[in-house]
């Protein structure tokens, strides 16, 4: 008898439980859920944010500066020269000018004849000290073309198997790196080192070459004269006209 009052109490305590509550409990889980992907979505943007802004200052400390001549950049317009001497004698000239968000690129022969100096003899391009770009500055001025900024890259000591060298040589495309950051970080950081930059000139003037396409590279006419010199050839004022 006592053991069935005793039983009989316990089924009327149960009964009088309160039934699970499972909508509250799935709501704290849900709730915990996004709480964890939200804490992991900002570390990961907190992670890429310090990524760059340690990439951006290694480049931007790690860059030289050319002295040019405040005459020539107070002539110039938004133009930027750049010049990419590699292994192997391999050297690049383009000319990038920004409108509209579009960049125009002309492809200036490292052949091109230019005047060393005032009154000097005509020299090629490539003759040239990429640290001291005033006179290549001057000459493409008189071609017309308003060169404002400057970015010099001297990679000539590169090994041409390393890729420092095939970046200079035009094997390797930094936009092929994207997929591994650390990689592309370390190679734009070695590059940077070896980066020379007129005045007002920023890093992200050398960082916008990365996003280029070189199918839209305009090339520059020359023709020989009978001394070897290299001149601009007749048409090319329908190029420059066309890149202006």
């Amino acid at each position: 008898m006592t053991i069935a009052l005793e039983l009989q109490g316990v089924t009327d305590i149960l009964r009088a439980a309160p039934a699970p509550k499972p909508k509250r409990r799935s709501h704290r889980l849900l709730k915990r859920v996004l709480l964890a992907f939200g804490a992991v979505v900002f570390s990961l943007v907190a992670a890429v944010g310090t990524f760059m802004g340690i990439t951006l200052y290694r480049i931007d400390h790690a860059v030289h500066h050319v002295a040019l001549s405040p005459a020539l950049l107070a002539q110039g317009q938004n133009d930027l020269l750049a010049v990419v001497k590699g292994p192997k004698g391999h050297e690049e000239i383009y000319v990038f000018r920004t409108t509209s968000g579009h960049a125009n690129v002309l492809s200036v022969p490292s052949t091109l004849s230019v005047r060393s100096s005032n009154g000097g003899a005509k020299v090629p391009l490539s003759s040239l000290n990429i640290h001291e770009p005033a006179a290549m500055v001057r000459d493409l001025r008189a071609m017309g073309i308003p060169i404002g900024h400057y970015v010099g890259v001297d990679l000539h000591a590169a090994n041409p198997n390393s890729q420092l060298g095939r970046l200079a040589l035009g094997t390797l495309s930094v936009t092929s790196l994207l997929s591994n950051p650390a990689a592309a970080s370390g190679l734009i950081a070695s590059v940077a080192s070896h980066v020379y930059l007129g005045p007002h000139t920023s890093v992200s003037a050398l960082l916008s070459l990365m996003h280029v396409q070189s199918s839209t590279t305009l090339s520059m006419p020359t023709s020989t004269l009978s001394d070897g010199t290299v001149v601009l050839a007749t048409a090319a004022m329908d190029v420059l006209r066309h890149f202006l």
